[in-house]
């Protein structure tokens, strides 16, 4: 081993400089490989989502959920060919992420899906967070990677549309639940 005058190790097969590429394509893989163990958290509670909806009075719920667990497999592909491709580990596979996919068949009645709906906005919002840097500091050039833009894209999509039924679902309660009430007060309750 050689000491060089500025007190840097020379000639060590143990110590390698990383390019500032390099030091990126790390920062990016780790964030990479954040977003994608929340991502198949978010596509197994999709998963968990389906069969809990597979009621009729459910179909709309469960068609969505349907959709929105279908790109989230592909989220899920795009991240892992995205880690590999940026030298992450060599061994990225979906498998290795995977814990005990639970799907109870449990019918829900309405509250049940509307705290349903609302842990998966949860997820969602987590995702969004790990994906959107703050401003506050810091480099985040990793921010601008492909894939990084894809989990940001199709979770603010799926967000906005679980938004919207929910607040359809609400809208509907709400004109449902107000004529029973009118009806009450005017007849006087039933004996």
């Amino acid at each position: 081993m050689i000491d060089s005058t500025d007190d840097s190790i020379i000639d060590s097969p143990a110590v390698t400089r990383l390019t500032a590429s390099e030091t990126q394509s790390y920062a990016t893989v780790a964030i990479l490989e954040e977003l994608l163990a929340q991502s198949i958290h978010l596509r197994d509670l999709y998963k968990s989502a389906r069969w809990q909806t597979a009621a009729v009075q459910h179909r709309q719920l469960h068609e969505l959920f349907d959709v929105h667990y279908k790109e989230q497999i592909r989220l899920v592909d795009v991240l892992i060919d995205r880690i590999r491709m940026l030298g992450g580990s060599g061994s990225v596979f979906a498998g290795d992420f995977v814990k005990d996919a639970r799907c109870p068949c449990l019918h829900l009645d309405r509250k049940a899906a509307f705290r349903l709906v609302g842990e998966l906005l949860d997820a969602h919002e987590s995702v969004l967070n790990m994906a959107q840097p703050t401003r506050v500091s810091g480099d985040h050039k990793w921010a601008r990677d492909f894939a990084i833009g894809q989990v940001v894209l199709t979770n603010d999509q799926q967000s906005w549309s679980l938004s919207e039924q929910l607040v359809a679902a609400r809208l509907r309660k709400e004109c449902f639940d107000r004529p029973q009430t009118e009806n009450i007060h005017m007849n006087g309750p039933d004996p």
